[in-house]
């Protein structure tokens, strides 16, 4: 186990499959007991929770609306009374050819940025309080080339791993130094 990392708490949005799991197994091996956010996919995300074994626990939240975030920071400190980490993976695409603009509607980027940009900015407002009293409070957003170089599954997804770049600058800046972000 990693050194003080025992007894630590991180919240890890979209963590019950792909990313987001590998990140509670990381952190778990390392002591750190998560809330493992889930939307849709409970049974992973109870799975996960059984596997890690280490008191860690699944909890339903749409991180795209903000009632979902304040219920998911509430979990956090209710069953564990402290946030040291939030990691916000969730996120979502619509496949979509890029030279086809009428692939996607205004809708279709809503969606996206709704999830993948306005719900971390959401998570860290519900979480700073509990990141702020933590020796130790980091975020960790998960972006992707895609937002470097404008490719992926489409013009949406670019633009909203852009935007994430961008505002977990931003909050780098604004959160220092109690919050590294």
């Amino acid at each position: 186990m990693a050194d003080g990392m025992d007894g630590r708490v991180a919240i890890v949005t979209g963590g019950g499959t792909g990313i987001g799991a590998a990140v509670v197994r990381r952190l778990a091996g390392q002591g750190v007991r998560c809330v493992i956010n889930y939307a849709s996919s409970r049974e992973d995300a109870e799975a996960l929770a059984a596997e890690v074994a280490n008191g860690s626990i699944a909890v339903q939240a749409d991180v795209a609306e903000d009632a979902g975030c304040i219920a998911l920071a509430e979990a956090a400190m209710a069953t564990f009374g402290r946030i040291d980490f939030l990691v916000n993976n969730a996120g979502k695409t619509k496949f979509a050819n890029h030279e086809d603009l009428d692939a996607l509607s205004g809708d279709d980027f809503l969606d996206l940025y709704r999830l993948n940009v306005v719900g971390p900015f959401q998570m860290v407002r519900a979480c700073r309080a509990g990141l702020e009293a933590s020796d130790a409070g980091a975020v960790v957003n998960i972006a992707s080339v895609a937002g470097l170089y404008g490719i992926g599954s489409s013009l949406a997804y670019a633009g909203t791993k852009a935007a994430m770049t961008t505002m977990t600058l931003g909050l780098a800046r604004v959160l220092a130094p109690q919050i590294r972000v």
